[in-house]
């Protein structure tokens, strides 16, 4: 795992995107963020949290010869196998901010 120190220059995760591929329109805002992230989704039937842990990879300079910088990193948003291993979701705010806040 990579840390901040790691790199000259970190790319911080966007304040409000909306998703592709499997979360296609499910909208996201960032809420929070310290020791963890804290996201609001917004999928066309429901609204949920998600919670995750700073994870930083080297930025991708040649996507077709896999060539990674090493003073360049960006922060990733987890993927669906990452959920219950760094990254969690919860229905409720209120469960949302106890997991934040670390109660």
């Amino acid at each position: 795992m990579k840390y901040r120190e790691d790199f000259e220059n970190i790319e911080e995760l966007p304040t409000y995107f909306v998703g592709v591929g499997e979360v296609d329109g499910f909208r996201f805002r960032l809420l929070q963020k310290d020791d963890l992230y804290l996201y609001e989704v917004k999928s066309p039937n429901s609204v949920h949290y998600e919670l995750f842990r700073e994870h930083i990879v080297p930025k991708c300079i040649d996507f077709n010869n896999r060539i990674y910088s090493e003073r360049e990193g960006k922060v990733v948003y987890p993927k669906s196998k990452d959920f219950g291993v760094w990254a969690w979701t919860t229905y409720s705010m209120k469960r949302a901010k106890e997991i934040f806040d670390g109660k």
